[in-house]
């Protein structure tokens, strides 16, 4: 009987369809606006940090979990910065999109993310940032999330930055279109 047991297993997940396929997507991708404002000198009631998984700002100083915060360099330069360069964990990576419109990105790219150093953005600047690993409402386990960005506005006296986002918070997908995403 022995024999019929990897015939029996294949004949099951056969018939389930395939064990390793995602889940339906069910969360619909939205463009929305988001600000924040500069890590540095400005007040700690204001939200310095943005959390891909959660789409929503975050407080670095509270200790709330973010993928990238928002600062303004020595030279007055804009920068974003994935945990990594802040000297947290290097999960969280951002890159950096110049051939390519906000509208024209359509799916994330598996690699090529700078996990340890701040780009610097000027109005019109798109990049794509993927998450740190994250189970908040998945049933497949921890995986990244992913999202696009542009500058749409840098406010020096309110040293804040104002971002165009979407993001796609189903589990496992890449796809960066508004809608249900299909990969």
């Amino acid at each position: 009987m022995l024999p019929f047991v990897p015939a029996a297993l294949a004949s099951a997940l056969t018939a389930c369809g395939d064990p390793f396929a995602l889940p339906p997507a069910t969360r619909v991708n939205v463009v929305d606006s988001v600000t924040i404002f500069a890590l540095t000198e400005t007040d700690v009631g204001l939200p310095s940090a943005y959390d891909v998984v959660a789409q929503s700002r975050a407080f670095v100083e509270l200790g709330e979990p973010f993928d990238f915060a928002y600062d303004i360099d020595g030279d007055g330069g804009a920068v974003i910065a994935p945990t990594g360069a802040l000297g947290l964990v290097r999960s969280p990576g951002i890159q950096e999109v110049d051939s390519v419109s906000f509208d024209g990105i359509t799916i994330a790219p598996i690699g090529g993310y700078n996990l340890d150093s701040a780009l610097t953005v000027r109005i019109g600047t798109v990049f794509i940032v993927r998450s740190r690993a994250s189970s908040l409402a998945c049933t497949i386990g921890s995986v990244a999330r992913y999202g696009k960005f542009r500058v749409i506005d840098l406010d020096p006296d309110l040293r804040s930055i104002r971002l165009e986002t979407l993001i796609d918070t189903n589990c496992g997908y890449r796809g960066l279109e508004p809608g249900i995403p299909t990969q």
